[in-house]
Order: structure tokens, then sequence, then C-alpha cells
């Protein structure tokens, strides 16, 4: 692919009536093309090989791990066969009713309402700051696929979020999308 680049540049470079001769700058020039198409090349085929599951490695392996929440010390043969098994269940084995269960045991100031693939959560957090990490774990391990979520607020101001013991990383570490927490009440 790499001499086709090169080839194809060559074709170009005359056409416009530049001469590509050995030892000149046109020809420098060209092959820094190349150079650089070679890079971008090798990083799209990178990319496109974390994609899937059998050619994944370092950063594209470790992210599919911490998607179905496999051991990262696993070697890279087990940690395949494990995400493999991942992609093979069947909507994450999810159980009908498990999220609203959940909810009601981890946070009883909230209610869902669910309604075909899009659940609107009611109720507050205002002085109960423990929820917020306690919604994003259940939003994470137990919410439906396919499904919308939304908070049934207004928000808070700038004002309450400053007044809570949370850092901004905090609230990153929640899994709740800015979204959620600005409709949150």
């Amino acid at each position: 692919m790499i001499n086709e680049s090169y080839e194809r540049l060559a074709v170009l470079f005359e056409q416009l009536g530049i001469s590509a001769v050995s030892g000149s700058e046109d020809k420098g020039e060209l092959m820094a093309y190349r150079a650089g198409i070679e890079l971008v090349q090798n990083e799209l085929e990178d990319g496109f090989n974390q994609l899937f599951v059998d050619t994944a490695f370092g950063i594209g392996l470790s992210q599919l791990c911490e998607m179905f929440k496999i051991d990262g010390m696993l070697s890279d043969e087990e940690k395949k066969l494990q995400i493999a098994e991942g992609f093979a269940e069947i909507y994450g084995n999810y159980v009908c009713g498990d999220f609203e269960k959940e909810l009601d045991k981890q946070c009883p100031m909230l209610s869902a309402v669910p309604l075909d693939f899009y659940i609107t959560i009611n109720g507050s957090v205002k002085n109960d700051y423990d929820q917020l990490a306690k919604l994003g774990r259940i939003l994470e391990n137990y919410m439906p696929p396919c499904t919308v979520v939304e908070f049934g607020g207004n928000g808070f101001n700038f004002d309450y979020w400053d007044s809570t013991p949370y850092l901004f990383e905090d609230y990153d570490n929640f899994n709740l999308n800015f979204e959620l927490l600005d409709e949150l009440m």
C-alpha cells in the first residue's frame, strides 16, 4: 500500500509538471508526503484493529475489559475469551424489573417511571449526597439496554453544586452524564 501511495503521488506530481528527480527538493517533498500518509494509514489500521476482539491490543483491549468488568491482570487470551462471552450475552443477561428494584432498595428517595425504553426518575437527592454515587452504580449495572434515562426536575444551580462535599472529579466518577446532573433535583 505504501508503494501504491508513492506511485499515485508520483503520477500526480508528473501531471502537475513537477519532476521528482532523485536528489531534488521535489523528490524530498514527495517522500515526505508518502511518509505522512504512511503514518496516518498505520494509525487508521491500528484503530480499526482495536474495534475487534480478535485483533484488539493495548488500550483497545483494556477498554473492552473495562466495558465487561474483566480483570485486567488476566492474559490477553483469557481477556479475549471473556470479552467474547460478554458479547454473546443476550442484553447483558438483563432481568426485567431489576432496575426499579435496585433503585427502590438503594435510593428510596427516588422512583422510576419506565415507558418503552424511556425511564424518568423522579424525586430529590438534595441533602442526601450519597445517592449520587449509588445512582451512578445502579445506572451502570442495572439500566435496561437501549434505554434513555432522564430526571423529572429542573436541576440545581451552581450554588447548590458548590455546597456539596464533592469535587468535579467526584461528579465524573459517579458516571452520571451532564444532562442527568443538569435535570437532577
